[in-house]
């Protein structure tokens, strides 16, 4: 009796692309695809599929010093070292949730020694002031929940949501319960999780 094997058909990097902007995950529009196959090989792409395109999307190119996506992110979380770095995790929170959360006067305080770190903002009129916790230099969790908090309040679908990748980095998203079913639904293994 024959056995029929069935192959895993391979997904393209441009078939990847094309479901995740269905999704609603775009390319930023100063960005190409050649910038971003410059950086990995088209069978990169396909031995990983969306995962590897995700974390290529969500992050910073060195040559132009742009996101490839405005609606992921790639996070090295052991990212704090010193005053500005929540500063630079707010400005990405506010450009990933389309300015639903859209901070102004944004300040941090970050002083690993004295084990301090607070971030301060102000969101519809109103002022914050968040004490962080201090771990060496990974990020406080906890503020993506307070966002997610401030998601909550302004009565959007839209949460914050994680996909830890193992060790220190995770993709980081502003989505809605509908277009993480759908993200989740392409991953292999490792699904996005709201904190």
């Amino acid at each position: 009796m024959f056995r029929f094997f069935k192959f895993k058909k391979k997904v393209s990097f441009s078939e990847q692309l094309c479901e995740l902007q269905k999704i609603g995950i775009q390319l930023n529009p100063i960005i190409n695809e050649e910038l971003i196959l410059a950086e990995y090989s088209e069978e990169e792409f396909e031995r990983e599929p969306y995962l590897l395109l995700l974390i290529a999307l969500g992050s910073e190119l060195e040559l132009n010093e742009n996101y490839c996506s405005n609606e992921i992110w790639y996070l090295d979380t052991e990212c704090i070292e010193d005053t500005g770095d929540y500063v630079r995790i707010a400005e990405r929170i506010r450009d990933l949730s389309k300015n639903y959360l859209d901070f102004k006067n944004i300040k941090d305080n970050v002083d690993i020694e004295n084990q301090e770190a607070s971030i301060s903002f102000t969101l519809d009129e109103k002022d914050y002031c968040w004490k962080l916790e201090v771990n060496d230099d990974w990020i406080d969790e906890q503020i993506i929940v307070q966002f997610n908090d401030l998601l909550e309040i302004k009565n959007t679908d839209k949460r914050v949501y994680i996909l830890d990748l193992g060790g220190q980095d995770c993709l980081v998203g502003i989505y809605s319960k509908e277009q993480v079913k759908k993200l989740n639904n392409l991953l292999k293994g490792s699904k996005f999780v709201s904190l």
